[in-house]
C-alpha cells in the first residue's frame, strides 16, 4: 500500500510500504504529530493514529527520576551556592567588559579629537604657506615695477 506524508517543509512525499514508513519514523523523519495519508483515497490523519506505526518511547526510565529525586540536601546546597558563585563572577566579567568598552569609546573620540586638531594645524600651516607665497609674488611685482619707471 502506498503512503504519503506532508514534511516539515509541507511537501508530500509518498512511499511505498509500511517498512519505508517505520524506517521513516525510527530516523525521526516522520513524527507522531506528521500527517499521514494511507493509499491514495484515504483520509489525513496523524502519524500517531497509524496502529502499524511503532514510536519509540523516550528512553527515561522511571526508576531513574525516583534516584535523580532522592538528591542528598547537602549536594543540592552546595550545587546551588557554586552556581551563584559562577552568576558572581561571570557579572563580574561583564562590568568589566562594560567598563573596557566605555574606554574604548573615550579612546576613539579622543583620536578623532587629535585628528581633527592635526587637520585644523595643516590647514593653518598651508594657509601660512599661500600668504608666504603671495607676499613673495608682490614683492617682486613692486620691484618689477621699479624696474620699469
Amino acid at each position: 500500500m502506498i503512503y504519503k506524508f506532508i514534511d516539515t517543509n509541507g511537501s508530500e512525499i509518498s512511499v511505498n510500504s509500511i517498512s519505508s514508513l517505520q524506517s521513516l519514523v525510527d530516523s525521526e523523519t516522520i513524527k507522531k504529530t506528521t500527517k499521514v495519508k494511507p493509499g491514495l483515497r484515504g483520509q489525513w490523519t496523524t502519524a500517531a493514529d497509524i496502529i502499524e506505526l511503532v514510536f519509540s518511547e523516550s528512553e527515561y526510565d522511571e526508576t531513574e527520576e525516583i534516584v535523580d529525586s532522592a538528591v542528598d540536601i547537602k549536594s543540592f546546597i552546595t550545587n546551588h551556592q557554586q552556581t551563584e558563585d559562577v552568576i558572581e563572577e561571570e557579572d563580574k566579567e561583564d562590568v568589566i567588559e562594560e567598563e573596557e568598552d566605555k574606554e574604548d569609546v573615550i579612546e576613539e573620540e579622543e583620536d578623532k579629537e587629535d585628528v581633527l586638531e592635526e587637520e585644523k594645524q595643516n590647514k593653518e600651516k598651508i594657509q601660512t604657506i599661500k600668504d608666504i607665497e603671495n607676499l613673495d609674488f608682490e614683492i617682486e611685482n613692486k620691484e618689477w615695477l621699479k624696474g620699469k619707471k
